[in-house]
């Protein structure tokens, strides 16, 4: 899985918060993510896996559950 280059200044911009893909398969998170918040890279990652807590203005987790959708588990937020 490669990550975007961390760009951790100039975030005001950009929509930062998807409470709304809560449940939604994450691929179509990840899709929705991406079109609304252009040059912000939407990564899908299994709720339980460690990740790496460096702030980035232009990644988002989307951390999803082992159901056969890969639905989102928590409200995916930039960072």
């Amino acid at each position: 899985m490669g990550y975007p280059p961390c760009q951790s200044i100039g975030c005001g911009s950009t929509k930062g918060l998807w409470p709304e893909l809560v449940g939604k398969p994450g691929a179509q998170a990840k899709a929705i993510i991406e079109r609304e918040a252009p040059g912000v890279r939407a990564i899908i990652i299994p709720k339980e896996r460690p990740h790496t807590d460096d702030f980035c203005c232009n990644r988002v987790w989307v951390f999803v559950n082992h159901d056969s959708q890969k639905t989102v588990a928590w409200t995916p937020k930039l960072g």
